[in-house]
């Protein structure tokens, strides 16, 4: 079996390591011809934006709301009786959670 040679580590015309530099020109503009060049730039995203009217926002459904995201730690006996029930009930944990603490709180506030 002959073995060929191994692939290069590094890519040529790309940077080796801590020496990369920004960007100054763009390589479509180096890459394409004079000629196309020389036709009229496309149109700016704000001149497009005008031209196509924007859709109407669409209706908020009345279970999606802005939410914040909160972490429970359960020891192993609950998480697994929460895993069971919503299992059996087919309920998500997230719905479990905020109907026992809906109900933790009903009558404290």
């Amino acid at each position: 079996m002959s073995k060929s040679a191994p692939a290069p580590l590094t890519i040529p015309g790309m940077p080796k390591k801590g020496e990369a530099a920004p960007v100054v020109a763009s390589i479509e503009a180096a890459s394409t011809p004079a000629s196309l060049q020389a036709q009229e730039p496309p149109p700016t995203l704000t001149a497009m934006s005008a031209a196509v009217p924007t859709p109407p926002p669409l209706p908020a459904s009345s279970r999606v709301r802005p939410t914040i995201a909160v972490t429970v730690r359960l020891d192993e006996v609950r998480y697994e009786r929460l895993k069971r029930f919503g299992g059996k009930h087919r309920i998500t944990n997230q719905d479990i959670i905020v109907a026992a603490l809906d109900h933790f709180l009903q009558g404290r506030e």
